[in-house]
Formats: C-alpha cells, sequence, structure tokens
C-alpha cells in the first residue's frame, strides 16, 4: 500500500486542535498559554484506524461499534513518561504514555485489544519522530547483524474476515471464537489478548528469567486466550490441557489465533547484506522504536 493511502489509514488528516476536540465529550481539556504572552500551544491530534473496527468490545466500552480512535502528538511530556525510571520498573511506561495520547479519556488502555494497541503507537511513533524507522535485525537464513529501515506509514491493518477462511472456526455471539484441535478433537473456545494480557505475560516471562527457570511464553500465551476446552472453563483444566496438548494441536491453535486476532500487518521486505537472502521482517518494537538516534 502507498504512504498515502497508509496515511488515510493510520491518520493522515491531522486536525490542530484542542484535546477538548467535540468529536470526544468529556475530554475537554482549554489550550496551554505561555505565561503572559499571549501565546497559545494547541497540540494536533490524528485519528487512526482501528485494526478490529471496533467489533470485538462489549457494549457499554467506549470502542464498541467504533472504527476510529483520536489520539494527540506526543510532546515532552510523553517523553518523561517514557524514560520514568519507576514506570519503566514496573513495566507502565508504555500503557501510560499510550493513556496520555488518547483523546477520550473513557477509555482504559487495559482493555484495549493488543492489535488496536499496535496501530496507535505505530501511528504516535511516526507522527512523532518521523516515517522512517531503523532497527538492527537478524537475517533468518544466515544470522547476520544489519541495520534495516521500515517505513512506518507502509502499513496495512489485517482484513477481518481471516476466520472465514479457516472451516473450523465459528466467530461465537460473545465474539469469542470455537474450534475443534485436528489432533485430539477437542472443542476449544478462546478469546482475543488485550494490553493488560499482554503485559501480565511479559511480567510473568521476565520472573521466571530472574528465577533462572525455562521460558514458557508459548504455553502461557494460550494458557490465557483459552477461555474453555469441550466446555469446561477450569482454569486449572485450561493448565493441565494446555501442557499436555498434542505438538501438531498446539501449533495449529497459534496459527488460528494469531489469522483471527485483528492486527496490523507489518511486514515489509528485506535483503540481507551478507548473503542476499530475501524475506519479510515484522517491525521491530524495541527499546529504541520511540528513541531514534539522531
Amino acid at each position: 500500500m502507498s504512504s498515502r493511502n497508509n496515511q488515510d489509514r493510520f491518520g493522515s488528516g491531522l486536525e490542530e486542535q484542542p484535546l477538548g476536540s467535540p468529536t470526544d465529550a468529556g475530554t475537554e481539556t482549554p489550550p496551554q498559554s505561555a505565561g503572559n504572552s499571549g501565546l497559545s500551544f494547541v497540540v494536533p491530534t490524528e485519528v487512526v484506524e482501528l485494526p478490529s473496527k471496533g467489533i470485538f468490545y462489549p457494549e457499554g466500552h467506549p470502542l464498541c461499534g467504533s472504527e476510529t480512535i483520536e489520539i494527540k502528538h506526543m510532546t515532552a511530556k510523553e517523553e518523561d513518561i517514557l524514560t520514568s525510571k519507576t514506570l519503566l520498573k514496573k513495566g507502565l511506561a508504555l500503557e501510560r504514555m499510550i493513556q496520555s495520547i488518547i483523546v477520550n479519556k473513557s477509555i482504559n488502555t487495559d482493555s484495549l485489544l493488543s492489535g488496536d494497541r499496535n496501530a496507535i503507537m505505530m501511528s504516535a511513533r511516526a507522527s512523532a519522530y518521523g516515517e522512517d524507522y531503523v532497527a538492527n535485525v537478524s537475517c533468518p537464513a544466515c544470522g547476520a547483524q544489519q541495520k534495516h529501515e521500515f517505513n512506518l506509514l507502509d502499513i496495512n491493518c489485517r482484513p477481518l474476515d481471516s476466520h472465514e477462511q479457516l472451516n473450523s472456526v465459528v466467530k461465537l455471539p460473545n465474539n469469542n471464537f470455537e474450534l475443534e484441535l485436528p489432533r485430539s478433537g477437542v472443542k476449544t473456545e478462546i478469546r482475543m489478548l488485550t494490553g493488560k494480557d499482554e503485559r501480565d505475560l511479559l511480567k510473568s516471562t521476565e520472573k521466571r528469567k530472574r528465577e533462572k527457570l525455562s521460558e514458557n511464553l508459548l504455553t502461557e500465551q494460550m494458557k490465557m486466550f483459552i477461555v474453555a476446552v469441550n466446555g469446561n472453563t477450569s482454569q486449572r483444566t485450561i493448565n493441565q490441557f494446555v501442557q499436555t496438548m498434542p505438538a501438531f494441536d498446539s501449533r495449529y491453535l497459534r496459527t488460528v489465533y494469531k489469522t483471527i486476532t485483528p492486527d496490523i500487518d507489518s511486514a515489509q521486505e528485506f535483503m540481507c547484506e551478507s548473503c542476499d537472502h530475501v524475506a519479510e521482517l515484522e517491525v521491530p518494537f524495541t527499546t529504541e522504536f520511540f528513541w531514534p538516534k539522531s
């Protein structure tokens, strides 16, 4: 997709209006005044398209049925949040930054679906520091490391009807999905993860690292998004099932989850400078994502 079209997707129409724009009730914030100078600083806002289209939020949620979300551009205030040692230590810096730039303050970042959260971060980074993002990447073929430039405006939202291509997957009225695992035949109900789920998952992984235990990211993620197995919603039963699930079913379940989850598609073409291997790499969310080198 061209940069122009993708700007339309992630919010090319920047509207210079106060945070208290009429588009969001209850968020009115007067323009900041610079002392007695008579100057008024208005932070621009932009509209970001949500990969979920608001379809998967429950009734009563501020984003239910909403295809977009309005965010303001990052300022020095958000940079302070991202560098706060206290917030970084607690793993809350990114969440607080996202909360700060969302115009509608009735939206709780903990409830944001992961894909919508990713779209917000991409748009915020592009408007703050530009569309080009240079990151260190590894060649999937030879392992050589090199710098690669990603264009953050050359990003699409994945289609929402992906689950229709999977014969065994059924969308339920509660916005969860049910499928039958091919090897074991177990009927499994799964849900979509939120920003809070991902933060809890990261904390669990880091705790295991500190305790020098083996990482179990894949199984812990499945324990989170599985809601029921053969109608049994007991977390203990789900945990036991995940630990004994055939590898074939495990891979199938993870593939289905990735397919049905609304998200951005950040994969871009990469060519290795060492072996000339060509592949598609997803934009990496490294520590430099919000702190590009000058």
